[in-house]
């Protein structure tokens, strides 16, 4: 049976983490505000598997989730790609110690598309819920 106190939970907490991406953004720390787009999509496919009535792994990979969550046939390649950088970021976000390696290639303006991709593939799942 579907406990909807656990999916809102769960999308609770890809508010905040959405909000929390913003505000990195605004204060310029774009590696949080990468990692938190992350989180958000993360906990938004896991509010989404519990929806689905189905169990919450444990992981961290996008791509997975989306593949457990049956949602993986939806997303084109652009989309996927931007998964799967997502989920290696957050692990080396985590791990590495060198913020200029962290760093590179991000900017204002990547941040941004991630925010906003993120944005949209959280309103596409929050859809599929209702």
């Amino acid at each position: 049976m579907v406990d909807q106190k656990i999916i809102q939970m769960w999308l609770d907490r890809v508010i905040y983490d959405m909000d929390t991406a913003k505000a990195m953004l605004q204060t310029g720390r774009w590696i949080y505000s990468i990692f938190m787009c992350q989180q958000s999509l993360e906990k938004c496919m896991k509010a989404f598997m519990a929806y689905q009535d189905k169990e919450i792994v444990p992981i961290h990979n996008l791509r997975r989730l989306a593949e457990i969550a049956s949602v993986i046939h939806e997303f084109d390649e652009v989309a996927l790609t931007k998964l799967d950088f997502l989920s290696n970021y957050y692990i080396n976000a985590r791990y590495k110690e060198d913020l200029n390696q962290l760093s590179k290639g991000i900017n204002e303006t990547v941040v941004q598309d991630f925010i906003q991709f993120s944005e949209g593939t959280i309103a596409w799942l929050c859809q599929k819920m209702k």
